[in-house]
């Protein structure tokens, strides 16, 4: 029986990896990373682990720091420990009270498939510099 597509691949906390990850299954990121990441599947970013980069994933949950392009082509969720800088793609997005984001947000049914980087003016973007949380 093949079971590739419920597997899970944790990056534990102590490790720092700089590079490009391509795959199929679902990925923990708890360390730092830095580079390009391609995932056919989930991407999970635990509270404390640090990313920079190019990240793309079929649904993408948010706890920790990210700096660069999140695109997911289902969803991206951001936790309430969520610090995002950089630019999000998706056709849906989830903010829970305390997630900071300050970038830009393209939403949309085709925008995680239609994006890219080097176009000089893609549709529907909006900047935003938001923090959701209670002062």
């Amino acid at each position: 029986e093949d079971r590739t597509e419920d597997s899970t691949t944790v990056f534990g906390k102590n490790l720092k990896i700089t590079g490009n990850v391509s795959g199929e299954g679902n990925m923990i990121i708890l360390g730092s990373f830095e580079g390009e990441f391609n995932l056919k599947g989930q991407l999970k970013v635990a509270q404390g682990a640090k990313l920079k980069g190019n990240f793309n994933a079929t649904s993408i949950a948010v706890n920790g720091d990210v700096e660069g392009t999140l695109t997911a082509t289902e969803k991206i969720h951001m936790d309430n420990t969520a610090r995002i800088n950089g630019h999000i793609v998706t056709p849906k997005v989830s903010i829970l009270d305390g997630a900071v984001f300050d970038g830009e947000m393209q939403m949309g049914k085709r925008s995680a498939q239609a994006y890219k980087p080097a176009a000089a003016e893609p549709p529907q973007t909006s900047t935003a510099s938001a923090t959701a949380g209670k002062n």
